[in-house]
């Protein structure tokens, strides 16, 4: 099982801890690093990378959603990460305090039984919804880690479930949000999944060429909670476009920030903001509609009171 990686390829038995500590030659660039780059500063890349500034914290509070994502992720894909189940209603007890902060200090995930449950039972019911698109249990290589060198910088990425012919890219996503297609354009945008599928693209594409233009993104965007309703995601050219283009420019900033190890954070000046356009037209549509008729309804009232 390879936890280091000294040259470009698909590795297909790397552990979750190994990919996630970046066993790349260098400091490598990942999607979740990209999105920050793109979205906040180099500043905030360099404290968030696990062989710069960042540092594992293995004492996280305990938040169900997650673990029912991380839970249901194994469940489905037969890999990831390492689940402890520990019996206990909660961890309002000293003692299943102390078994969970255990667990969590030897780099695993604690759930409480119940909540375990929850994801066998979203597993349960996401293979019955894809039986209906012809994707029930899907066969494919899990948690596949592509790595690859470009232009002097190391980039990896990991996909969930890649199939046999390296053509379909399938990644599954947990959500205690609303998984009904009018909702999944935002979810996509903010979760950034343009960004992910192209750096997936990216990295098949330099160890793959042959399957250039002949590969589908999926997302599977399941809510963790009843129903256990799922969307499947096929992402278009447009959006890989669009992600193809942000991609480009996290490159860009991460290359020229390990090449001069500066890892500026906000500009230093006073910024003048604009209010987003949907906030301005909002509040101009309601000043139209709510307060120039309540004024007509004052003025008509004082000339019929005359």
């Amino acid at each position: 099982m390879p936890e280091q990686i000294s040259a470009p390829g698909i590795y297909l038995d790397m552990t979750t801890a190994a990919y996630f500590g970046d066993p790349c030659p260098a400091p490598s660039l990942t999607q979740s690093i990209a999105k920050v780059l793109l979205d906040r500063s180099p500043l905030h890349a360099y404290g968030a990378h696990p062989r710069l500034g960042g540092e594992v914290d293995r004492h996280e509070d305990y938040v169900s959603a997650q673990a029912i994502g991380n839970a249901a992720h194994k469940l489905f894909l037969g890999r990831g990460k390492e689940i402890v189940v520990i019996e206990a209603p909660d961890f309002r007890t000293k003692e299943a305090r102390a078994t969970r902060d255990a667990v969590s200090a030897e780099g695993k995930v604690p759930i409480l039984a119940k909540h375990h449950g929850r994801a066998q039972t979203m597993v349960k019911r996401a293979h019955e919804q894809l039986e209906a698109l012809g994707l029930a249990h899907p066969v494919g290589d899990s948690e596949a880690v592509v790595a690859w060198e470009e232009d002097g910088i190391w980039l990896r990425s990991m996909i969930d479930l890649l199939s046999p012919d390296r053509r379909t890219i399938i990644d599954l996503k947990t959500t205690g949000m609303s998984c009904a297609p009018h909702s999944i354009g935002r979810m996509m945008n903010d979760a950034g999944w343009d960004v992910q599928a192209a750096m997936h693209e990216r990295g098949l594409f330099a160890t793959d060429a042959s399957g250039a233009g002949r590969r589908r993104h999926l997302f599977i965007a399941q809510e963790n909670e009843e129903p256990y309703a799922l969307t499947v995601v096929q992402i278009s050219e447009a959006v890989m476009t669009m992600g193809r283009k942000k991609l480009a420019v996290a490159m860009d900033i991460w290359r020229r920030c390990i090449e001069g190890d500066r890892w500026p954070g906000y500009p230093p000046e006073i910024v003048v903001p604009e209010l987003p356009t949907w906030a301005e037209t909002s509040w101009l549509e309601r000043e139209e509609v709510e307060f120039t008729n309540a004024v007509r309804h004052d003025i008509s009232q004082i000339i019929m009171a005359g």
